[in-house]
């Protein structure tokens, strides 16, 4: 069995429209488990009463250290991670640093360390081909889009110098699309090491009138924010609520259009799921509308799945949600409202054609009128949208099939067992 341990500094449960970038470490290091890998996640602490070990399904949590809160604190922290990933490495298979950021200079020091004298360690049959045995393989997977993304971090940070740097002590950084590839090789990343990430999608899976209404009982007992008729329509939005409070933002946008979506659709209601410090002005920003009886703001969630049942269309409209949000809601089949930015545009550039992308209801984030728009060319005829929709899914998944994904990992952790996915190196 293969044994992994993946490391990131955002990694709790309930991250579902809180953290995107802990979402997706979630959901990743699910997906390795249900592969049949050993799964562990090293991570930090958020609060002080926070357990140092939990068990999320078949994945352990370590939560080692306090999450770092400066510069001094960072740099305590990144050495206290590489001296505890050093005591765990005679076990691993691969140490997998979830973004680029500071940890992977955790994760290089630890394998150096542990490396040591080649012509002292026993030689057997690994990862490594005739190398040590218990050295693991380091890796680091650089992703996001647009101005979430690692290369940007790297760019508006002291630190992003001596994170790239480190990633050439690495055996392999894992990318997701064209432009990655080139800011690494331009910022002296080894070609070499990089190797492109396939997308994987699921089929998706048809929700009936049953499971919408199971779906929005369950969560109307969590929340009574939450409660809606069986002919109500749910158009959701699930994000970080950070950023301007003004229309230039995607929950901003939202909030301001709230007022003439419920106008124009009575039985609307909108959920606004997420965490941040634009939550209050949110709040306070519906209530003066008028429209806080039909907008939820109901927190952060750590399971979605009735969420996405529940929901009937999806605002995207920030870089964050392009971690997980987006390809969540296009697994699961819903129409969705697009902002048209570079980030978008480029990350279904990479899954679509162009006349499938030309379908989608896109609008424009510097005219809010134009999100509203978007809006009515969904509701006018919501039946046809979810048609649309669930064709998009399957092709989506017909394009790039989660085996797929599943097969370039299996290349990485165990490289000459199993190699028949294509995941070719980066150009």
């Amino acid at each position: 069995m293969t044994r992994v341990m993946l490391v990131a500094r955002h990694f709790w449960p309930h991250c579902s429209g809180r953290h995107e970038s802990a979402a997706a470490a979630m959901q990743l290091s699910q997906q390795w488990a249900d592969w049949g890998m050993q799964v562990e996640v090293v991570t930090t602490r958020h609060g002080n009463g926070w357990p140092t070990e939990i068990t999320l399904g078949n994945v352990k949590v370590h939560r080692i250290a306090a999450a770092p809160r400066g510069d001094w604190s960072t740099q305590r922290y990144i050495r206290h991670l590489g001296n505890w990933l050093v005591e765990q490495a005679p076990r691993l298979d691969a140490i997998v640093c979830h973004q680029v950021r500071e940890e992977c200079r955790a994760v290089a020091n630890a394998i150096h360390s542990v490396g040591g004298d080649e012509n002292d360690v026993e030689t057997i049959s690994s990862g490594r081909g005739s190398l040590a045995a218990r050295v693991p393989l380091g890796m680091a997977i650089c992703g996001g889009w647009g101005e979430d993304s690692d290369e940007r971090w790297c760019l508006d940070t002291r630190s992003g110098r001596r994170v790239l740097q480190a990633c050439n002590s690495l055996d392999r950084v894992v990318t997701e699309h064209a432009k990655t590839d080139r800011f690494l090789v331009s910022h002296g990343v080894k070609a070499d090491l990089l190797q492109r990430r396939p997308f994987g999608f699921e089929r998706p899976k048809s929700v009936s009138d049953d499971q919408r209404l199971l779906a929005r009982r369950s969560l109307q007992a969590i929340n009574l924010d939450l409660a809606t008729d069986f002919d109500s329509k749910v158009l959701l939005w699930c994000g970080p609520m950070t950023g301007r409070a003004t229309s230039e933002s995607g929950l901003g946008a939202l909030v301001q259009s709230a007022r003439f979506l419920v106008a124009r659709e009575p039985d609307l209601r909108i959920w606004i799921l997420g965490d941040g410090k634009l939550r209050d002005w949110a709040h306070s920003e519906l209530r003066a509308e008028g429209v806080r009886s039909v907008v939820a703001l109901p927190g952060s969630f750590s399971d979605m799945t009735e969420v996405w049942q529940a929901s009937d269309a999806v605002v995207l409209n920030e870089d964050s949600q392009l971690r997980s949000a987006f390809p969540s809601a296009l697994t699961a089949a819903l129409p969705i409202i697009v902002a048209r930015r570079s980030a978008s545009e480029d990350y279904l550039n990479a899954l679509f054609n162009e006349t499938i992308l030309q379908s989608l209801a896109w609008y424009d984030p510097a005219k809010p009128s134009t999100l509203r728009k978007a809006f009515r060319s969904i509701w006018e005829d919501m039946d046809a949208a979810k048609q649309h929709a669930m064709e998009l899914a399957k092709d989506l998944a017909g394009r790039h099939p989660m085996d797929r994904e599943l097969a370039f990992w299996r290349s990485l952790f165990q490289p000459g067992i199993d190699s028949t996915g294509p995941h070719s190196k980066a150009s």
